[in-house]
């Protein structure tokens, strides 16, 4: 499923695309080359016989892929075009890197490929939205809500039939407990075990197997069997039902999945945290000094942007004020501020927080430090690393051993007690479903750094977790490493007591207040000290404002602070 791409390849990246990006039946949009630059890197490939030759790598995400099966049946479609020279799935972050030859052939064909199986590619920012990540949030709390409302009250329902004895319970009233619980289990059929059905029809189109279809086949089977049971207790399928495990396996189910989604929903949300951090519109400066506000992507080269203070720098470029401050804590790790002199280089991602500054544009979108991490970052995510390389390898032929060992099974139990043997099958069926062992692996390291992230650690491959495990040796760089990204105060001192009508308390809520009004670290972190600990104690200032290099100055009770 995975091919090594040529050893010797040098990138360069397109213009940056922010917009989002409509994906049509035919997937011709993937071709164009502005929207290609988003998820595109085009480089050169050295062959070994010294030729040179153009090469690409696209990273996009697969939408409907749940489990390895899914992926196998992805990275065969990609595979069997011509003009692709390497691909990588992984289930777990539903990313595919694809190594190809634009001369031989073109995103758009290989995306169809995909898509005649039942899956549809997107550019990995526009998949990986906010609003998108809500939406599937919503849906599956939605199907686990459901499923877990029928489940206790089909439970209730079926209850006494565990606790009475045989006879204690007339006829009658327990048929009507019976259609009761039919009546509740139709929600979770329809609604909430929906998603395994369509998982498990497109799969069985393809003629393939799939996580969902032993799941599928178990969830329908022992609805078939409760329904028929019900309608007839002396009929060949025998009198038990199942209603109350049917919906309890489908809510336990849909539950883990709901952790799943929220565990890839939080790596997601630390990798938009950063992705995300430029702003969409800057000010330009035009020739005769007039300032207009513009989107980011039409920001170019030797633009004179103003950039406002605690707002992050749009581009790499040159200072043209005589002095500016910026935090550069997402580069460096290092939480003390930079001050820069007129002339000297800005990093785009760095948040200005001495004064509104000028810059001149040198560099943009993805030639700029920032987007080489946020590409290391995406490159992280696609990382596949090799327990689950060994995992999606023996998931798929399990899968097919799974099915023929519950008809086995299913087909023993018929000769000996054929009441039992259904119900027996199934069990089989549920009780093997190898969803963990395929998602529980890759889930647990891209979990792992997604929590990496949002405390500031970024990974540039999911292998290095792995290979952690057996270090018994770690060396530190402390620069940007051992150092905190925020500046923090450790102890609060008074000089002088104070006047008699100013307590401790006053003061500190004066330097609150003083210090809330700056975005540079040292105030920010006075301000995070002093949360808290004035209570309800209020001060008026009048003239507060900041000066650039000198600090903040307000008046309060007719002094000057």
């Amino acid at each position: 499923m995975t091919q090594a791409a040529p050893t010797t390849t040098s990138w360069s990246w397109g213009a940056d695309h922010r917009g989002p990006l409509t994906v049509d039946d035919d997937f011709a949009s993937l071709d164009d080359s502005v929207e290609q630059s988003a998820f595109t890197q085009i480089g050169v490939a050295t062959a070994p016989d010294g030729s040179t030759r153009a090469q690409a790598c696209s990273i996009l995400v697969v939408q409907g892929m749940y489990c390895a099966a899914c992926a196998d049946a992805v990275s065969a479609a990609v595979e069997q075009v011509p003009g692709i020279e390497g691909v990588q799935v992984n289930a777990a972050t539903r990313r595919i890197t694809v190594w190809w030859d634009p001369a031989n052939t073109t995103v758009s064909q290989w995306a169809k490929a995909v898509g005649d199986k039942g899956y549809r590619l997107l550019p990995a920012r526009d998949a990986l939205s906010l609003t998108e990540r809500m939406q599937a949030s919503r849906r599956a709390l939605w199907r686990l809500f459901v499923a877990g409302f029928c489940t206790m009250q089909v439970m209730m329902y079926a209850w006494p039939d565990y606790v009475a004895e045989p006879g204690d319970i007339p006829p009658d009233i327990e048929q009507l407990l019976r259609w009761a619980s039919l009546v509740l289990t139709l929600p979770v059929m329809v609604f909430a075990a929906q998603t395994f059905f369509t998982a498990a029809w497109r799969d069985a189109k393809q003629w393939r197997v799939g996580m969902d279809t032993p799941v599928s086949i178990g969830i329908a089977v022992a609805f078939a069997a409760s329904v028929a049971a019900t309608l007839q207790p002396d009929g060949p399928w025998g009198a038990q039902v199942w209603f109350d495990s049917l919906t309890m396996f489908v809510f336990f189910l849909l539950a883990s999945r709901y952790w799943e989604l929220k565990a890839r929903d939080r790596t997601a949300g630390a990798l938009d945290a950063i992705a995300h951090r430029l702003p969409d519109s800057v000010l330009v400066e035009s020739q005769t000094g007039e300032l207009q506000r513009i989107s980011s992507r039409n920001v170019r080269l030797e633009h004179v942007l103003h950039v406002a203070v605690g707002q992050a720098l749009p581009a790499d470029g040159v200072l043209l004020n005589t002095q500016a401050t910026t935090d550069e804590a997402l580069l460096t790790g290092e939480s003390k501020p930079v001050h820069k002199a007129q002339g000297d280089t800005l990093v785009a991602g760095s948040l200005n927080v001495g004064q509104p500054l000028r810059m001149r544009v040198t560099q943009l979108g993805s030639n700029t430090r920032f987007a080489h991490i946020v590409a290391l970052m995406e490159r992280a995510a696609t990382d596949k690393p090799r327990l689950a390389q060994l995992a999606d390898r023996v998931a798929a032929p399990f899968l097919v051993v799974v099915l023929l060992l519950a008809t086995a099974t299913g087909l023993y139990w018929w000769t000996q007690t054929p009441s039992q043997a259904l119900a027996i099958a199934v069990s089989v069926l549920i009780v093997t479903c190898p969803c963990a062992l395929s998602l529980a692996t890759p889930t647990a390291m891209l979990a792992t750094a997604g929590r990496l992230a949002g405390k500031g650690v970024l990974l540039r491959r999911l292998q290095a977790l792995e290979a952690l495990s057996g270090a018994t040796t770690v060396v530190f760089d402390k620069t940007g490493t051992l150092t905190k990204d925020q500046l923090q105060v450790q102890q609060l001192h008074l000089r002088a007591q104070p006047a008699s009508h100013w307590t401790r308390a006053k003061v500190v809520a004066a330097v609150q207040v003083l210090a809330g009004a700056s975005m540079h670290p040292s105030s920010k972190a006075v301000v995070r000290f002093t949360a808290g600990t004035c209570g309800d104690v209020a001060v008026a200032c009048q003239d507060l404002a900041e000066h650039a290099g000198l600090g903040v100055q307000a008046t309060i009770d007719a002094h000057v602070w």
